[in-house]
């Protein structure tokens, strides 16, 4: 991680989220739809293209680390949802999802991209999934801008949902094989393992789907919050003052 190479995609990632951002802003509805739908064809195939690397790569697919069970596989199961299903709480959950903990993991996966300190940068896996991480990013960039995600005041919570069920999957998945989807074994190989090993598997996984549940609230839902609104009012009233 952290080589030239890498160092250039996030610079060129970050360059492209204010161009996707104004470009997304004059689409009108019909517009930012067919974007979304788009996207979402693309989303789907990244997956399979995987598998069909792996079979010809090992003979077969291994299960421990190949199902569509991480966080950031949220970002192509949930994007055919805001894409195409009607309107609803259905594709308000997907869309909630897509543009707050999807959009924050795909940020974290681009700059903790584990597959750099295991593969060449120029090779299949390794471009795949610095590709894959910045639509994360970028997909959810112009739906916020185009307006096609509107944020209501249950998204706060809603978002949650395909978190919880894709942990849910993973919980027993890790019980019975001992696999790390979700971080259920505590993040094995990434930096937050460093935490894991510090604690109780049940208290790191509080620690970290509370903190993602926070952190959430505090980046993207401050004005649904009553909390922030009026910690928000304390400190003007504290800076009228001082001033």
């Amino acid at each position: 991680m952290f080589q030239l190479p890498h160092l250039i995609v996030l610079a060129v990632t970050a360059a492209l989220i204010p161009v996707v951002w104004r470009r997304a802003s004059r689409l009108d509805q019909a517009a930012a739809a067919r974007y979304v739908k788009v996207c979402a064809l693309l989303a789907v195939l990244f997956d399979p293209v995987y598998w069909v690397w792996e079979i010809r790569s090992f003979g077969s697919i291994d299960p421990a680390t190949t199902l569509p069970l991480y966080l950031c596989s949220l970002f192509w199961l949930l994007l055919p949802l805001a894409a195409f299903a009607r309107e609803g709480i259905v594709r308000q959950t997907a869309a909630a999802s897509l543009c707050t903990i999807v959009m924050l993991c795909g940020v974290l996966g681009l700059v903790f991209n584990v597959y750099l300190n295991h593969y060449p940068f120029f090779s299949f896996v390794p471009l795949r999934s610095l590709l894959y991480h910045m639509l994360m990013i970028l997909v959810p960039t112009g739906m916020w801008a185009s307006g096609y995600y509107r944020p209501q005041p249950r998204d706060r919570f809603l978002f949650f949902i395909p978190v919880l069920l894709l942990v849910a999957v993973s919980l027993p998945l890790n019980r019975l094989y001992g696999w790390d989807y979700c971080y259920t074994a505590g993040g094995t190989g990434t930096p937050l393992a460093l935490l894991s090993a510090r604690m109780p598997k049940i208290f790191f996984l509080l620690l970290l789907y509370g903190s993602l549940l926070l952190i959430i609230q505090f980046l993207f839902y401050r004005r649904f919050s009553r909390l922030a609104a009026s910690l928000s009012g304390a400190t003007r009233n504290l800076m009228d003052r001082s001033l």
